[in-house]
């Protein structure tokens, strides 16, 4: 299993979702709407439409769940949302973090599957022209009108 918004799907959260992969009952929970929305807004302005974003998950999972990101859901604790699934493999972007008051950060969530048996693996920040791949990053690239770097950091055209 997985879990993030995956703003654009990326070449960073491509690699992670190949990883993902690999594994049996591939599992990505992502959310309708940005989590920035409810816990600083305003959101950035998203990359792509949501059907999009769906639409390039799929091949990447066996199971697509999708949330509402509201302030109920924020203050899930992290434990108790993993609790909501069978999970064997849990598999992260290094820095991620989730849960109630972002506690779901990694030494906790360690922790936490070490007393469940779950594996969990952080997989490394992608970088490109040695700076890290990221939604924002492409955002910047948009909005400089850099379309060429935009669409080197998405995988795909614009």
């Amino acid at each position: 299993m997985t879990i993030g918004f995956f703003d654009g799907v990326h070449i960073g959260h491509q690699a992670l979702l190949r990883r993902l992969r690999e594994f049996p009952h591939a599992t990505i929970l992502t959310f309708t709407s940005h989590p920035q929305s409810v816990l600083r807004p305003p959101a950035p302005p998203l990359l792509i439409p949501y059907e999009l974003k769906i639409a390039l998950l799929k091949p990447f999972a066996d199971t697509v769940v999708i949330r509402d990101f509201t302030k109920e859901f924020a203050s899930i604790p992290y434990d108790h949302l993993l609790d909501q699934f069978d999970i064997s493999h849990l598999i992260l972007g290094k820095g991620a973090s989730f849960g109630e008051s972002r506690k779901g950060r990694e030494a906790n969530v360690r922790e936490y599957a070490s007393k469940r048996g779950i594996e969990v693996e952080y997989c490394p920040k992608i970088l490109f022209d040695g700076e890290p791949v990221s939604s924002s990053r492409i955002r910047k690239a948009v909005s400089e009108q850099n379309i060429p770097l935009a669409q080197q950091l998405l995988g795909r055209p614009l």
